[in-house]
């Protein structure tokens, strides 16, 4: 069934040039989120950014920020908007993908009420983090911070990449309870002293190791982590119509061509 699924989402590939426009409003960098219902939708589920802010100095960082795209469903004002942190942080070593940071590292998220959440190498502690207030539109847009610390609890990191997982869920202000949410994690990775050829290295290899054909039953959304159309290649979502007819409700272009020149040259 699931192969019936894909084939039918092939065959709507020609309305992917539509979706991939960029909104002009919004920051490319930023997490672009929009509510459907009950469901939350993502412009991806995975972003890059750089430790290193002038503000926050060289092991912190307030990207990537959340714009909400008030234009392809807002959320309702006065809820709040929040991340729940999920699983362990990983650390690249330049070879592979582990949750065994060499130096004990550890991420801390400090949200718009000044809480902090920590992932460590054993989870999440600190509970939920909030990005804001929804406006009196429907949307928002905010930036809370990351920053890297180390066994010592100073601000440092080894050099390598570290990888986060936030799930992204509306609430009523002052609740835990969702009224909205997303059906899969926000996979955020940042860079912490690696030439710009070998950060991307290292997120082909985390790519590549969560890439698969998801299905979520309690959504119905069929997620594709690639589609070939037009000589490029998309990340898509559909949503199940029934009778295995599949609605296109996100896309957005892979940077794998890109990158494969340089992975190629980094196996040499």
């Amino acid at each position: 069934m699931l192969k019936r699924a894909i084939i039918s989402s092939l065959l709507i590939a020609s309305s992917f040039n539509v979706l991939a426009e960029e909104d002009s409003h919004l920051h490319d960098s930023d997490i672009q989120p929009w509510r459907i219902g009950a469901e939350i939708m993502l412009n991806s589920q995975l972003f890059e950014v750089d430790f290193g802010d002038l503000g926050g100095g060289a092991f912190a960082t307030d990207d990537p920020g959340v714009d909400v795209n008030v234009d392809k469903g807002a959320f309702v004002p006065g809820n709040w908007l929040q991340f729940e942190p999920q699983g362990q942080l990983q650390f690249w070593d330049g070879d592979e993908w582990s949750n065994m940071p060499p130096n004990a590292e550890y991420i801390n998220i400090t949200d718009a009420l000044d809480n902090t959440v920590r992932i460590d190498e054993t989870g999440v502690s600190g509970g939920l983090a909030v990005i804001g207030e929804i406006d009196s539109n429907g949307g928002l847009h905010a930036h809370i911070d990351f920053s890297l610390l180390d066994a010592s609890d100073s601000l440092n990191g080894s050099q390598g990449a570290y990888s986060i997982k936030l799930k992204l869920f509306e609430s009523a202000a002052n609740s835990e309870v969702s009224v909205s949410y997303a059906a899969n994690p926000v996979v955020i990775v940042f860079n912490q002293g690696l030439s710009e050829e070998a950060f991307e290295h290292a997120v082909h290899a985390l790519d590549n190791s969560e890439s698969a054909v998801k299905y979520d039953d309690a959504t119905g959304v069929l997620t594709i982590p690639e589609v070939e159309a037009f000589g490029k290649h998309y990340s898509v979502k559909f949503n199940n119509q029934g009778n295995f007819l599949f609605q296109l409700i996100e896309a957005h272009e892979s940077h794998e061509e890109m990158d494969e020149d340089s992975h190629d040259h980094d196996h040499e």
